[in-house]
């Protein structure tokens, strides 16, 4: 068997902002950690909105291309809720079926695309290797001063209810609440000092804003727990069942979880050694930068 038939088959489903003022980063960041990961091919990149709109990921997801230097497949997505067929969707459509049970979807935006995949094909979930994702919340949640609102399941609630709710194939869902054990500080920007000038802006800007809104001056590397889940599963607590949520509560990213150890949906309770998760994270960046002559 030859390397190329060792590594897991992943799309990157995400919304990618990384570069443009006052947006979120951990896209991007995902992106470049995964390109360090020796058993892991990308396919392709699938964009949607979320972090911002259409034209906006588009901009930052060629500007990061560009700079990574990398020839990955682009395909367009969502450009709002319940947006239909798409290039995006299509792409994952002939992916998992050239590949039967060989593709690992990483969806780390609104789960449109893949809503509107299924849509397509009927059979889209039962070819599918695996799902990876991150949103919803299991309670209200408040960061410094502010109440915060989930921001993936409730943008296409209608999407994130068929992905949920599927029961053809593995499903695993980093919730907001576990993010919230990884955390980016200043302290950190000590560890990246190595890096170009245009991912140290970006992340330092991020921080900035981050902690000016909240008031808490760090922020949440929440896109990279999946796709660190990925390759290293044994740093998380595995939590399997089924999501109960209705598609009212996903209006609001609420998920209702019930444990089972038959469910189809895992949803892992915390990272058992964060050290370890984070120092994964920055030698992973530090490859990919090296690898790239950056």
């Amino acid at each position: 068997m030859n390397d190329s038939m060792k590594k897991n088959k992943v799309i990157l489903d995400f919304d990618n902002t990384m570069g443009l003022p006052k947006h979120e980063i951990d896209d991007g960041l995902t992106l470049l950690y995964l390109l360090s990961q020796d058993d892991i091919e990308i396919l392709g990149i699938t964009t949607t909105f979320g972090n911002g709109n259409m034209d906006e990921v588009a901009m930052a997801t060629q500007a990061l291309l560009t700079f990574i230097g990398k020839p990955i497949p682009v395909f367009e997505g969502a450009h709002e809720r319940g947006k239909g067929e798409t290039a995006a969707a299509r792409f994952l459509v002939d992916s998992v079926t050239a590949f039967p049970k060989q593709v690992t979807i990483l969806a780390i935006g609104p789960l449109g695309n893949l809503g509107s995949a299924a849509e397509i094909d009927k059979a889209f979930f039962s070819k599918c290797k695996e799902i990876l994702c991150m949103g919803g919340m299991l309670e209200p949640m408040r960061l410094g001063w502010r109440d915060i609102d989930e921001l993936n399941f409730s943008c296409d609630p209608d999407a994130s209810y068929a992905v949920l709710h599927n029961h053809q194939c593995p499903v695993t869902v980093m919730n907001a609440h576990v993010c919230l054990k990884a955390k980016f500080s200043y302290l950190d920007m000590l560890r990246v000092l190595y890096m170009p000038r245009y991912l140290r802006r970006s992340i330092l800007n991020w921080l900035f804003l981050f902690g000016t809104y909240f008031g808490v001056f760090k922020f949440y590397l929440w896109d990279l727990l999946p796709a660190v889940y990925l390759s290293n599963r044994e740093l998380f607590d595995d939590h399997k069942g089924f999501i109960q949520s209705s598609l009212m509560d996903l209006e609001k990213g609420r998920l209702i979880f019930t444990t089972d150890s038959s469910g189809n949906v895992n949803m892992p309770e915390r990272i058992k050694n964060i050290g370890l998760f984070k120092q994964i994270l920055f030698d992973g960046w530090h490859k990919t930068l090296n690898l790239i002559g950056k």
